[in-house]
């Protein structure tokens, strides 16, 4: 059984009909639209720790009026399993291919997020990482040859160096006491266009860290509209980890999708910036 087909299963365990399910993403996870219905299925493999998180920040925050797709009310907002997948629920909402959401309207957006994460509940706040646990986890990776075997080792050596420069930058530049409730990864892949505004999904990786590590993800424009002061050397050692983040974990899953596109190009501006680093 896949990882649809199992969706499919806990699904119809709850009354609703699925014609057609159609694949919308195989990344980390598998997003698969339940049509006709106007409810989507977010599928992954193993740990569900990252997926009880997703749903209980969204739902939270979503009860607050931010500016998130909520779960499906269909479905008992929960961690499903079926077959060793876990399985979540969300609503569609068919995306227009003709529209762009500003870094304006991204901006505003990302803001009132954020307005709304510092009202999140104590016990919930208290249960969430700091940014730097992921980060913790990229360098084990890049540890491990086996994992990256995809990535050639000149390049494997490259993220290391850049990985160890950005770390030491962020633990001068990155104040604890500045961290709050954060997104983690709100990417273009992470915002909706529901109703004319943007809305955010993907809260697997909420985390308590600094608004530049939010910032970081998102455009120049957005960057440049976002209310409140900005630190830009924070900033731009965050975009550039970011890099080194999103190349590792691509290059681990590089035969999926357009992921080995990603982690090249990810690579390419890293060993532009640091191939003449020690």
């Amino acid at each position: 059984m896949n990882a649809v087909q199992a969706a499919v299963r806990v699904a119809e365990t709850f009354g609703l009909r699925v014609d057609e399910p159609v694949l919308l993403r195989s990344t980390n996870n598998v997003v698969a639209w339940l049509r006709p219905s106007m409810i989507v299925a977010k599928i992954g493999v193993g740990s569900q720790r990252d997926f009880h998180t997703d749903v209980s920040v969204a739902s939270v925050l979503g009860a607050l009026g931010a500016p998130v797709v909520a779960p499906a009310p269909e479905f008992p907002a929960v961690v499903h399993s079926h077959d060793g997948f876990a399985v979540t629920f969300w609503r569609y909402y068919p995306q227009p291919t003709d529209v762009d959401i500003t870094g304006e309207r991204v901006a505003a957006a990302l803001h009132r997020l954020h307005v709304c994460c510092a009202e999140m509940p104590t016990e919930l706040h208290a249960a969430l990482p700091s940014y730097l646990a992921e980060l913790k986890s990229v360098s084990e990776l890049l540890q491990d040859v086996e994992r990256l075997s995809a990535l050639p080792e000149q390049d494997r050596r490259l993220l290391i160096r850049a990985f160890d420069c950005l770390w030491q930058r962020l633990q001068q530049t990155s104040l604890a006491d500045s961290h709050v409730v954060i997104h983690g990864s709100p990417h273009p892949y992470n915002v909706l266009l529901v109703d004319g505004e943007p809305r955010f999904i993907d809260f697997e990786t909420t985390c308590i860290g600094p608004v530049e590590w939010d910032l970081a993800h998102t455009s120049p424009d957005t960057v440049s509209s976002y209310p409140g002061a900005v630190d830009t050397h924070l900033l731009q050692t965050s975009r550039d980890m970011v890099r080194v983040k999103t190349a590792a974990w691509c290059w681990a899953d590089a035969n999926r999708g357009d992921l080995r596109s990603h982690a090249e190009t990810h690579t390419a501006h890293l060993r532009a910036t640091f191939a003449g680093h020690a």
